[in-house]
């Protein structure tokens, strides 16, 4: 969930954890991506546009004697309150910092006059800083990137930029920053990167400041995130096995041209090897596939046909060895994969002569299986009359095999 109204803490505005490679169900999910990017994404469900998730409204408490008159009365009637702004201009920093105030506050400003957005601005510009870490007072400030004028946005990055690097990294400051770098111009923007740049590899490593990181890739030009590309690149490998460093590579990957991340790309294929296997590091393999160079590509699918045995029975790389296969036979450079897929077909299906092809050890291991699956899906020609050979030859093992009942499906639903 994203900006809106105030809800439960959370992490930040983007997407899941990028867990291990496979899932609940059927004994493995498809290879999700960390968080915003990657083939699943993880974690919940995303708000309504900008909002945010919100837990129930507590019953208004009793009469508090420590809150102003106004507070307790729109406590009192909650969202039905029509107390003119005029009223509660004097108590401003108190309502933004309540539950029930800082909703009302942001139903407020949706419908201010220019004049009264000023106002309230004006009342609440000391205390910015604090009010971006606050639970409830930093939906105010996202309030403002969201309905305040171009000079408030700019005015508002000025006052928070102190203490940018410090927001970026915590539980509600971090959904400040990001709504900041979603609706400022490209001067703020720049201002933004500039704080940023100062400690960007502790950003792509909280659970927090990755999200900010994220958010810079995503929506500013690429020609201003090379500050993050080559942090990035002077460890990639480290990165791309990060639990947060590996989401930022799939956004580097999503949105910047090759030419740009040539050095991380490079790096990347050097230790693809362990990558593939790795909880994290599998993500970004899978995403060079998808969005990399054509040579890159090509550089995987060999390595995958080099290590099939191996990659088809671990938890990640499975997922490697099935994104493989489709990209290789539908992705964007299919037709220029072809000789590389092909070999690699033809490595699980075996030799004509070989009594124990790859294949068949596959059909009946928990990851393999899934492998299989997707090679009934993807192949074609002799290819695919010599799987059907094997895996008719095979069929009573298949049916006494939990595994191997799935293989069948997919077989049976191939030939409907």
């Amino acid at each position: 969930p994203m900006g809106g109204m105030p809800g439960l803490p959370m992490g930040g505005m983007q997407g899941g954890f990028p867990g291990p490679a496979k899932g609940s169900g059927k004994g493995k999910s498809k290879g999700g991506g960390g968080g915003a990017g990657g083939d699943k994404k993880r974690g919940g469900k995303k708000g309504k546009q900008d909002r945010a998730s919100s837990p129930d409204v507590p019953e208004a408490d009793d009469h508090d004697p420590d809150r102003s008159a106004e507070l307790n009365q729109v406590r009192r009637e909650g969202g039905k309150s029509k107390m003119p702004l005029n009223e509660v201009m004097p108590h401003m920093l108190e309502f933004a910092k309540d539950q029930i105030g800082s909703r009302f506050l942001q139903s407020k400003m949706e419908e201010a006059s220019p004049e009264e957005k000023e106002q309230i601005f004006n009342a609440l510009f000391p205390e910015f800083i604090n009010l971006g870490s606050d639970p409830f007072g930093n939906f105010v400030i996202q309030k403002f990137f969201d309905v305040g004028s171009v000079d408030q946005r700019k005015n508002l990055v000025q006052a928070l930029f102190p203490k940018l690097i410090n927001l970026a990294n915590e539980t509600h400051g971090c959904r400040v920053v990001q709504k900041a770098i979603q609706h400022v111009p490209r001067e703020s923007q720049v201002l933004i990167a500039q704080k940023l740049k100062e400690n960007v590899v502790s950003c792509i490593e909280s659970m927090h400041g990755n999200h900010v990181i994220q958010k810079c890739i995503e929506q500013m030009p690429p020609d201003s995130v090379t500050f993050i590309i080559e942090a990035v690149q002077k460890e990639a490998q480290r990165m791309a096995a990060h639990m947060y460093g590996c989401r930022v590579v799939q956004r580097l990957l999503e949105h910047c041209a090759a030419h740009q991340l040539e050095h991380m790309l490079d790096a990347i294929l050097g230790c693809i090897d362990s990558l593939a296997t790795d909880n994290y590091g599998n993500y970004v393999v899978q995403h060079m596939l998808e969005h990399g160079r054509v040579e890159d590509k090509k550089a995987i699918l060999r390595v995958v046909e080099r290590n099939i045995l191996d990659f088809s029975k671990q938890k990640c790389s499975s997922n490697v060895v099935e994104k493989a296969l489709e990209i290789s036979t539908v992705g964007e450079h299919a037709a220029q994969l072809e000789g590389e897929r092909s070999a690699l077909m033809f490595k699980i299906i075996g030799e004509p002569t070989d009594p124990n092809p790859p294949l068949r050890q596959m059909m009946d291991d928990k990851y393999g299986n899934f492998i299989v699956q997707r090679m009934i899906e993807h192949s074609r020609g002799p290819e695919r009359d010599r799987l059907r050979v094997i895996l008719t030859a095979n069929i009573n093992q298949l049916k006494s095999s939990s595994h191997g009942k799935h293989i069948l499906n997919a077989l049976n639903k191939e030939s409907a």
